[in-house]
């Protein structure tokens, strides 16, 4: 029964440092001895100094300073630091893949790896309900299934939604299901998309994970495929959508060349024009989200060939302004 209080003790004593100590709050050994003694634990200086060393020796960091004549401890290194669970807090709470009831108990599970003090920083300044997410709640239970099925090598079966222009949400093509073979979950420009080979359309597509019903597990093994890279088909395919897959050179203003570098990576060709411009030849889907990417330059980027490309590019300007 005295070995069982003892572990109770210390294990009491590991979670208040946890939870109510930090770089900046430290506690005394007679406010320690209060609180453990408010808790049912009757102990003695000797006591606290004993458990502190047996939860360093257990590889915990209590750091114990001086102040006065009395030592003072608090929680050292945890496994994050502030600024990588700041980083992670921003990350959940800007996400429109998660939805907002989601993304508030993601944050107080990050905020309950480090003290009360600094999880209180953490969240002084997030409102998740003040985003545009994803309504979608089933999301993490349909990664979940995606995941297994792509371990276990077997199609996957599910609906998808879209949207009337009353922005009532509605299943596709009459509640159709797409059956997949699914290769692998991407994230990419802040959604999740499983990548697959579809049975209907014979080649890899993409779908949105938040537009998805829950998916069904079928017996059926997958359609393998050896030469999926799923870095390329997000650079190629997920950022510019379908479309035929060709080679594109764009002559670009030099201020562009940031954007350039953020849309298609730091290893495509580029070559220098002049002293104001470059050109890069960049392998894309071209599709209206890529045409529609180049307008948004307001001519710092514009399509030098292929004349076909220019040619599509051209038409789709004209029927945005009626022209068509």
């Amino acid at each position: 029964m005295r070995f069982m209080t003892s572990k109770s003790r210390i294990l009491f004593l590991l979670r208040y440092l946890y939870e109510n100590t930090d770089d900046e709050h430290s506690i005394s050994t007679n406010d320690l001895i209060t609180v453990l003694s408010d808790n049912g634990f009757s102990v003695r200086r000797k006591t606290v100094r004993d458990d502190v060393e047996m939860l360093c020796d257990a590889g915990y960091e209590i750091l114990v300073d001086r102040e006065g004549k009395t030592n003072v401890y608090h929680f050292g290194s945890r496994t994050f630091e502030l600024p990588e669970l700041k980083m992670l807090v921003d990350a959940v709470s800007s996400s429109r893949f998660i939805n907002a009831k989601k993304s508030d108990a993601l944050i107080k599970k990050l905020t309950s790896l480090t003290s009360k003090y600094e999880a209180k920083e953490l969240t002084a300044r997030i409102f998740t309900a003040e985003r545009i997410k994803a309504d979608n709640g089933k999301i993490f239970l349909i990664t979940d299934l995606v995941s297994r099925a792509i371990e276990q090598g077997k199609k996957v079966s599910f609906q998808y939604y879209d949207y009337l222009p009353t922005m009532k949400k509605i299943l596709r093509n009459n509640g159709e299901r797409y059956v997949l073979s699914p290769y692998a979950l991407i994230w990419s420009e802040d959604r999740y998309y499983l990548v697959g080979y579809s049975d209907k359309r014979k080649t890899l597509t993409p779908f949105r994970v938040d537009r998805m019903t829950l998916p069904k597990i079928l017996e059926e093994d997958a359609v393998e495929n050896a030469a999926f890279n799923p870095a390329d088909f997000a650079n190629k395919v997920i950022q510019m959508f379908s479309g035929t897959e060709q080679m594109v050179t764009l002559r670009c203003k030099n201020n562009a060349m940031r954007s350039v570098i953020d849309k298609f990576g730091d290893h495509i060709q580029v070559n220098i024009m002049d002293d104001e411009h470059f050109t890069a030849q960049v392998q894309v889907q071209t599709s209206q989200t890529f045409y529609g990417w180049v307008f948004t330059f307001a001519g710092e980027i514009e399509i030098m060939e292929p004349e076909s490309v220019q040619k599509e590019y051209l038409a789709m300007a004209r029927k945005v302004i009626g022209q068509e």
